[in-house]
């Protein structure tokens, strides 16, 4: 059987659409060639209990969003021949279930293939880097950070308080130079120019508390923020570097973490690790 070119969205729960942080719940396969669209979601919530805990939404209100989800792309799907038409249904979600951005996939036979990437995407992701689901900028800067050289630079695993927003900040990694720079890792994969625009301020908020309130061990701080666009958003890189050049905090690009990677083995001062 031959295959045609489809597309994929992974139907995500996001209880915060500024910090981009969600767990998969389903996933939508859009196939044009065979006239096919359909959402599978899954019917529990233990992954989102695993993410998110007590601070997820009443469970029995995420499953009938999840479930209007399917029940409206089953209603409307002779509107979707097109992939700008599935594009435009992923940046007019409004509520916390949300759709990434499609991506290409081969289809067989769509029945079978919407089946397969829920049990491999939802179900039972695997761990293998080379998958498509697990490429995520985390996974690419633990990559390129677990260079034995860098070791006695990096700190991990930090926690901090931001009483401006009432939150605690978690930052994977962090190293000295002068200032204690914490290194954290953004998805900018909104869809809408004013929604990234509100993640990006929301993190600018976050930094220039950092930057103004030394903290008791570590002393004067600095937030840099790797960030990651779509392909559709990559113009608005300038405009969100603007932003965090405003409330002292700097940016890499995901694509320029190799130059992260040189500023901590140039400009690193050693830190103890426990």
């Amino acid at each position: 059987m031959n295959a045609t070119k489809g597309y994929y969205c992974l139907v995500q729960y996001c209880p915060d659409i500024a910090r981009a942080e969600a767990a998969n719940v389903g996933v939508v396969l859009f196939s044009p060639a065979h006239g096919f669209i359909r959402a599978k979601v899954s019917d529990n919530n233990k992954r989102i209990r695993k993410f998110f805990g007590d601070e997820a939404d009443n469970y029995q209100h995420l499953n009938a969003m999840k479930n209007a989800l399917v029940q409206r792309i089953e209603v409307e799907k002779a509107e979707f021949g097109l992939l700008e038409n599935l594009q435009q249904f992923v940046e007019t979600r409004a509520s916390k279930v949300v759709l990434t951005n499609p991506k290409p996939v081969k289809v067989f036979n769509p029945e079978e293939d919407l089946n397969a990437l829920f049990h491999e995407l939802v179900e039972h992701p695997v761990k293998d880097l080379t998958v498509r689901a697990e490429l995520t900028l985390r996974k690419r800067l633990d990559h390129v950070l677990a260079d034995v050289a860098l070791k006695t630079f990096l700190k991990r695993d930090l926690e901090f308080q931001i009483p401006t927003l009432k939150e605690k900040l978690t930052v994977p990694y962090g190293f000295q130079n002068g200032r204690f720079n914490l290194i954290q890792p953004v998805e900018f994969e909104q869809q809408r120019r004013g929604t990234i625009v509100n993640a990006a301020c929301k993190h600018a908020i976050e930094g220039n508390y950092i930057f103004g309130h030394p903290d008791h061990q570590l002393g004067k701080m600095q937030l840099f923020v790797v960030a990651d666009f779509t392909d559709s958003t990559n113009d608005m890189a300038s405009v969100v570097e603007n932003i965090f050049q405003e409330y002292n905090v700097r940016m890499f690009t995901s694509d320029g973490l190799e130059n992260l990677k040189q500023e901590i083995l140039t400009q690193g001062k050693p830190v103890s690790n426990p």
